[in-house]
C-alpha cells in the first residue's frame, strides 16, 4: 500500500503511463522468480525527497516488473522473519503451513 506522501504520485497519469509500459516491456514477468508480474518495484526506493525527481520516480531503469510475492519479499522485510513464518496476503505474518 501507499504511503501517504506518494498516494497523489501513485494516482498521477504519468505513473499509470510508465507503469504500463514497464509492464508491456518485461512481458509482465517477475523480475525474482519469473513468474506473472502484477506490480512495479521502485530499485531506488520514493521517498518524500525523491519523488518529484522523474530521474527516480519515473525512469524505467529504476523499475521492475515483480511478482505481488516477490514485491512483498523486497518491501515487507520476508527475509527478517523466524524461520516457519511469512507474511499472508494481507501483509500480516503468519505460520507457515497455517490455513489462510
Amino acid at each position: 500500500m501507499a504511503r501517504e506522501f506518494s498516494k497523489r504520485f501513485y494516482n498521477s497519469k504519468a505513473w499509470r503511463d510508465v507503469r504500463k509500459q514497464v509492464m508491456l516491456d518485461r512481458i509482465y514477468t517477475c523480475h525474482d522468480c519469473g513468474g506473472f508480474a502484477t506490480e512495479v518495484h521502485h530499485i531506488v526506493e520514493l521517498t518524500p525527497e525523491n519523488i518529484g525527481d522523474p530521474r527516480v520516480a519515473l525512469n524505467p531503469e529504476n523499475l521492475m516488473a515483480i511478482c505481488w510475492s516477490c514485491h512483498n519479499k523486497r518491501t515487507l522485510g520476508v527475509g527478517d522473519v523466524p524461520d516457519g513464518y511469512s507474511f499472508d496476503e494481507n501483509g500480516q505474518l503468519v505460520r507457515e503451513g497455517r490455513l489462510r
